[in-house]
């Protein structure tokens, strides 16, 4: 990855990880699989739950084709219902 005027050059398909957090794992868990698909291979790893059980964080690990791909699934999990922050 280089840096072009500030901003990173980025060679697709890249390994890509997004962060996504919201209330329920598992309403988080069917809209992942909903906006990601059976056409791509993804994993899901718990990286955190609230102290008081209202959050929970998940991270998705992908591999994104190019930059239109790699923005669909950030604004398609960032405009569900289910998520409340996508990093």
């Amino acid at each position: 990855m280089q840096v072009i005027e500030g901003r990173p050059e980025i060679d697709y398909p890249c390994p890509w990880s997004f962060k996504v957090i919201g209330r329920k794992e598992e309403d988080m868990r069917r809209a992942i699989d909903e906006i990601v698909g059976s056409k791509h291979k993804y994993t899901i790893t718990v990286s955190n739950h609230s102290a008081k059980g209202t959050y929970c964080s998940l991270n998705l690990h992908m591999t994104v084709i190019n930059e239109p791909h790699r923005i669909y699934i950030y604004t398609a999990l960032t405009e569900h219902e289910s998520t409340k922050i996508v990093l």
